[in-house]
């Protein structure tokens, strides 16, 4: 099972071998002093930039590496809709959800299928006209962002919206208020802190 990782550049570079590392991290080596990198006020490199990082990745590696916006997606009570930054807060080692974005899963309207701070990966659907009704879809409406799962309504020009956990009411919702789309391609629940 993948997990997220942050991982040295030193290690990804140029196929290095990430397993070594996993099992001894302790065995990375140091980043020669006469390196041009930006340090910190300690001295070190700054490593953490996962703009840098994902940069400096060769392409064959780029695709391992999934975006992470830090934005909740809302998975319970409606919140207001924030706009995210193009530039992710971090990448996410995930290459079995490539050209997928993740974000942080908020709420328990999931719940027992998706719980609270899980993380989702979601796909882009750029033709809202074509929907797999009975998939969990990330649904962006005016003040809306919300995670629940997609079913067919008698008016044709509807769909409901429809939570894992039954004590949140389904939504019925006109098509053409959906501004964005994306199926959720597969989710980690956090099982542990």
């Amino acid at each position: 099972m993948s997990k997220s990782l942050l991982v040295p550049f030193e290690v990804l570079k140029e196929g290095a071998d990430l397993e070594k590392y996993l099992a001894d991290p302790s065995k990375i080596t140091q980043t020669k002093e006469s390196d041009n990198s930006e340090k910190s006020s300690d001295g070190f490199r700054n490593l953490w930039d996962p703009t840098e990082y994902f940069q400096r990745l060769p392409d064959n590696r780029k695709r391992l590496y999934v975006p992470f916006y830090e934005v909740e997606i809302t998975a319970g009570k409606f919140e207001l809709f924030m706009d995210i930054e193009e530039i992710p807060s971090g990448y996410v080692y995930a290459p079995e959800f490539s050209g997928c974005v993740s974000c942080r899963v908020k709420g328990d309207s999931m719940y027992d299928r998706i719980y609270p701070g899980a993380t989702a990966f979601i796909y882009y659907i750029k033709n809202k006209k074509y929907i797999d009704f009975g998939q969990i879809y990330l649904v962006v409406l005016d003040g809306y962002r919300v995670l629940k799962y997609i079913f067919p309504h008698a008016d044709p020009k509807k769909v409901v919206l429809v939570s894992q956990n039954k004590t949140y009411p389904d939504w019925e919702v006109d098509k053409e208020d959906i501004l964005h789309l994306f199926l959720v391609k597969g989710y980690w629940n956090q099982t542990a802190n």
